[in-house]
């Protein structure tokens, strides 16, 4: 297993490598995309096989030492890497694929960096806003490279608004949430990692999940670990596992919502 140390020269290296691939290989096809249906019945476009190689070229020639789990990778593919016990990129290339195909500007790429079992460093970039949403462990979450305050968070549920995913949510949770509103109101916007992204930045105060995949969170789970927030899946267990089961997920941007989000969850 490797033992190198991931620092923020780094951090600002892979955010160029980001930057660079989303002009050269995913803006170009943002309205003229086409789409295949993938055995799970999502889609695929080229610019999610485009992004991809172009990352993976890049990031290997940087950081030869470093594998590659993407989405778009074979599950025997994935299964190697997380297996080989050396670190390892989790990437998702084109996080929000049905955004990006029907000309939705709500999309992303997710890529983090796994060392020793752990998520050591992520970040989550919205290509049309220019947005990088960043983190390392242990040493902080920044946008676009900066440290921000955040906006006033709300003290109650009730205050708050949520993203929340009806369609992977079990049955009983969604009519609960339906006929007993705990937040303000309620969000969906189709990236799972771009909603990571603004509830570390304390955009919105709440998230619940039914079923995400490890590229569809360990970026953003990092991203709200450091940014003060919390998160747990609905079993009480970490959100992160090194595993291509999906995870659920509770999450709040700071202890005092989490603490009232899980307990509401509990008594549902």
């Amino acid at each position: 297993m490797t033992t190198q140390i991931y620092g923020l020269d780094d951090l600002l290296a892979i955010e160029k490598i980001i930057e660079t691939s989303s002009q050269s290989s995913l803006i170009p096809y943002f309205k003229k995309s086409t789409s295949q249906i993938k055995h799970d019945g999502s889609i695929i476009t080229e610019a999610d096989l485009a992004m991809q190689a172009s990352l993976t070229s890049a990031l290997e020639m940087q950081f030869p030492q470093v594998g590659m789990l993407s989405e778009e990778n074979s599950v025997q593919e994935q299964i190697e890497v997380l297996t080989c016990g050396d670190d390892y990129w989790c990437l998702d290339p084109l996080d929000g694929t049905t955004n990006f195909h029907a000309t939705m500007p709500l999309f992303s790429v997710s890529l983090a960096l796994i060392s020793h079992h752990q998520v050591v460093l992520g970040i989550v970039y919205d290509p049309l806003r220019q947005e990088f949403f960043s983190a390392l462990k242990g040493q902080g979450f920044w946008i676009n490279n900066e440290t921000q305050e955040r906006p006033r968070q709300p003290e109650l549920l009730r205050q708050s608004i949520a993203f929340v995913d009806f369609k992977r949510l079990k049955r009983d949770g969604r009519l609960r949430l339906v006929d007993q509103v705990p937040y303000k109101s309620q969000r969906n916007i189709g990236s799972c990692a771009l909603e990571w992204a603004w509830l570390a930045a304390g955009r919105v105060q709440l998230l619940i999940h039914g079923s995400e995949n490890l590229w569809d969170y360990a970026a953003g789970n990092l991203l709200l670990d450091e940014s003060g927030g919390f998160s747990l899946n609905h079993d009480g267990e970490a959100v992160f596992v090194e595993s291509l089961e999906p995870r659920s997920v509770l999450a709040a941007s700071n202890a005092g919502l989490f603490q009232q989000w899980s307990s509401w969850f509990r008594h549902s």
